[in-house]
């Protein structure tokens, strides 16, 4: 079938959520410090910032690479758990529910101020909209769609979505089905009519082409997927202002 839309990831594909040059580490304790001055202004007992941050880390890293290696159920994680499970280790357990609210808000605040869009993102998407294409977003998240919406609108990105699913809201994760069903179901495709674009290739690439979709990847140096699993995009770009042009030739 000719392909009618093409649908977006978002961290890594239309946003960095990371400052220039830096990387997950880096933005995991950039969002912990957050969470540890809020703490520290509190008057918790904390460890030395340094262990700290790098408790955080390694806490932040555990649990993405279990998603991954062990395709781990995470529909339901959200934000706050993170922090729970992040300030437990810095033997600050029990926080009360309007701390962690403020908390959770403290770390996403201070990844926000580092978030930039790819070159060319909001030239990408008005030129596939201009193509005639319906274009629609779907991110893993286990943050609050709001504070992304309010990142796509920063840098003029919301203008050119049709509809926006986030996990976190939705209670379904890439690379599950029902997550690209609800997204294609919003802009009235089917699964052979739309092109996935992502940065990883086990949430994004396998994900997509599980549900039916065709995947574009956008080319990362690690690939960052389950022992033994192989995957082959449908085809890859290094740059978003390629994509019109890809795109073009399913149409």
């Amino acid at each position: 079938m000719p392909v009618r839309g093409v649908l977006f990831d978002m961290g890594g594909t239309l946003l960095h959520y990371s400052a220039p040059g830096a990387n997950w580490e880096d933005t995991e304790k950039i969002g912990a410090s957050g969470v540890y001055a809020l703490l520290q202004e509190a008057g918790y007992d904390l460890p030395p910032q340094e262990q700290a941050l790098a408790q955080a880390w390694h806490h932040a890293r555990e649990i993405w690479a279990a998603i991954v290696a062990q395709g781990r159920q995470v529909r339901n994680f959200r934000i706050e758990q993170q922090i729970e499970q992040m300030v437990a280790r810095w033997n600050v357990p029990d926080l009360p529910p309007p701390l962690i609210q403020r908390a959770a808000h403290a770390y996403m605040s201070a990844i926000q101020a580092h978030v930039r869009p790819l070159d060319g993102a909001a030239e990408t998407l008005a030129a596939l909209r201009e193509q005639g294409l319906r274009v629609g977003l779907i991110s893993n998240t286990h943050w609050p769609g709001r504070y992304h919406v309010a990142d796509l609108e920063r840098f003029a990105l919301l203008p050119h979505l049709e509809h926006l699913v986030f996990s976190a809201d939705v209670s379904a994760w890439k690379p599950g089905e029902q997550i690209f069903a609800l997204g294609l179901e919003a802009l009235g495709l089917t699964p052979d009519e739309a092109v996935y674009v992502g940065d990883t290739l086990y949430f994004d690439v396998w994900g997509a082409q599980g549900a039916g979709l065709r995947a574009v990847w956008i080319e990362q140096p690690h690939r960052w997927l389950p022992d033994g699993l192989e995957v082959t995009p449908d085809a890859t770009v290094r740059t978003l202002p390629e994509l019109p042009q890809l795109v073009r030739r399913w149409m």
